[in-house]
């Protein structure tokens, strides 16, 4: 049995414990909560919960972090010093919280994705291949939905997305980004954004590569949240077999697929 601990109980931190409850290869050690938030109470468990961060580290193989970017260096700090392999899906991080991945990932095997969904790997991989294909005539446009309780806009996934489309096409994305008021498209280069808030949607996201005769939209939907949870524990179990180093969920699906 592999012990997973879960740093954070909101939304995130109680649909994976829910799955881990019901994994035959997977127990819950234990899960890290803020003094101010209610604690869950994870059914026929005898699970650690407690706002002793050290503690629960203490207690597994591998820890799953669904908390705040504002805890982020909290986090690393404590799983670099328990040697704890960790797997991060807080979104919002800056380029400092970044660089401690780094620093972190150099003593503990981590694996950091803003999306942890199987899907969104892939979508990320057929936007690395088609953008070099069609850059002469086409631009590129990227569309993202999520519920009305989500504050940052674009969402970290579309920026993720944006990213490696730039990236893909030899571009600066600090250069090509364009989001907001006065955020039209000023070349051909650039990458347009928007965003939506709507209802109770789980998340969805479209790349557009579009021509004055044709368009190409790559669209990824989530009708689930517990797909989310279900690629944080599948990388959680390959996380636990991996030298230190710093991870992508793409990595889980290259080694799985070779």
């Amino acid at each position: 049995m592999l012990r997973v601990s879960v740093l954070g109980a909101g939304r995130m931190g109680r649909e994976i414990i829910g799955e881990i409850a019901s994994a035959h290869d997977l127990e819950l050690a234990g899960v890290w909560v803020r003094a101010d938030r209610q604690p869950p109470s994870p059914e026929g468990s005898a699970a650690l919960v407690s706002t002793d961060l050290d503690e629960v580290l203490a207690t597994c193989d591998v820890a799953v972090d669904f908390s705040l970017a504002a805890a982020t260096a909290r986090v690393l700090a404590a799983a670099t010093k328990a040697k704890t392999a960790l797997v991060c899906g807080v979104t919002g991080l800056g380029d400092e919280q970044m660089r401690e991945l780094e620093r972190s990932a150099q003593t503990v095997p981590l694996l950091y994705d803003r999306n942890m969904s199987l899907g969104i790997a892939v979508l990320k991989d057929l936007v690395e291949r088609a953008a070099p294909r069609l850059s002469a005539g086409f631009v590129a446009e990227i569309e993202e939905t999520h519920h009305v309780h989500k504050k940052d806009a674009p969402s970290g996934t579309a920026l993720l997305l944006g990213e490696t489309l730039a990236r893909s096409l030899g571009r600066d994305f600090r250069d090509v980004y364009r989001y907001g008021p006065g955020g039209q498209r000023r070349s051909r280069e650039d990458i347009v954004f928007s965003a939506t808030r709507r209802g109770d949607v789980a998340g969805e996201h479209t790349v557009r590569f579009r021509s004055e005769g044709e368009c190409l939209e790559l669209t990824h939907k989530v009708s689930d949240r517990r797909v989310f949870a279900q690629g944080a524990l599948q990388a959680a179990r390959w996380l636990a077999v991996q030298p230190p180093g710093l991870y992508r969920m793409s990595d889980l699906l290259r080694d799985e697929a070779s």
